[in-house]
């Protein structure tokens, strides 16, 4: 077990040096995080009507239902499959994201620790 985390915070590390660096340098530079966190809500949120526009389209021609899938063979069926995971995983993660920034920008807990 504790060879699995010493894994990961070895293959992680290029992660925390710039974790650490923003949290360093944001503050100094000037820019407040919550202008940062504004920003990510604001294109995520766009990629997300996105998202949801390109499913709602798709959906709609009926190639998300099992029979239009299931009359293909191989590849394409394979990749209309995926298309389909893809569409609906990105939906629920770019939701998720957009959920952390609200949360982020409504209850700022970063505030605490810089001051």
């Amino acid at each position: 077990m504790a060879f699995v985390s010493l894994f990961f915070i070895f293959l992680l590390w290029p992660v925390w040096i710039v974790m650490i660096a923003l949290a360093f340098l944001l503050p100094w530079l000037g820019m407040a995080l919550t202008t940062v966190a504004a920003i990510l809500l604001a294109c995520n949120a766009g990629f997300l009507a996105l998202l949801l526009f390109i499913r709602a389209k798709w959906k709609a021609t009926g190639r998300m239902d099992k029979g239009y899938i299931s009359g293909f063979d191989g590849w394409k069926r394979y990749g209309l499959l995926s298309v389909k995971v893809l569409l609906t995983a990105g939906v629920i993660w770019e939701a998720v994201v957009v959920l952390v920034c609200a949360l982020l920008l409504i209850f700022q807990p970063w505030n605490a620790i810089l001051r």
